[in-house]
């Protein structure tokens, strides 16, 4: 599975999966940009298997 992710010429975020095309999500950009440094700071590892939570180790 992939992430395509391109901005409309309204300005909005749109989101979709390669698998499932045909659904897209929409957001603002202030939403996207607080998800990817959301992504970056590792609030969302532990959805993923085999990375370990950093707040785990102290």
């Amino acid at each position: 599975m992939s992430l395509e992710v391109t901005t409309g010429e309204d300005g909005m975020i749109y989101i979709r999966e390669t698998e499932e095309p045909d659904v897209v999500a929409v957001t603002t950009p202030a939403k996207w940009d607080a998800f990817v440094l959301g992504v970056k700071a590792g609030e969302f590892d532990h959805f993923v298997e085999g990375v370990e939570d950093p707040a785990d180790e102290e």
